[in-house]
């Protein structure tokens, strides 16, 4: 009775951390601010800093390239 006791409490440990483990990492998720590059992404990025930054530089390269073509 005491193996049958204890294998199920080692039982109900694991799933547990399993489950805190997969619904945790969730909940994270959604409450902090990631990057759109992040690992195991099961949900849409709430910011896309890198594809900014490359729209920018690109804005700013055509502006300026058009800027010379005109004089």
């Amino acid at each position: 009775m005491g193996i049958a006791r204890n294998l199920l409490k080692t039982a109900a440990k694991r799933v547990s951390t399993r489950l805190m483990d997969k619904v945790g990492s969730r909940v994270v998720a959604m409450t902090t601010d990631t990057s759109s590059d992040a690992p195991d992404a099961f949900y849409e990025p709430k910011r896309s800093l890198y594809e900014d930054m490359v729209a920018n530089e690109k804005a700013v390269e055509a502006t300026s390239s058009d800027e010379h073509d005109h004089k």
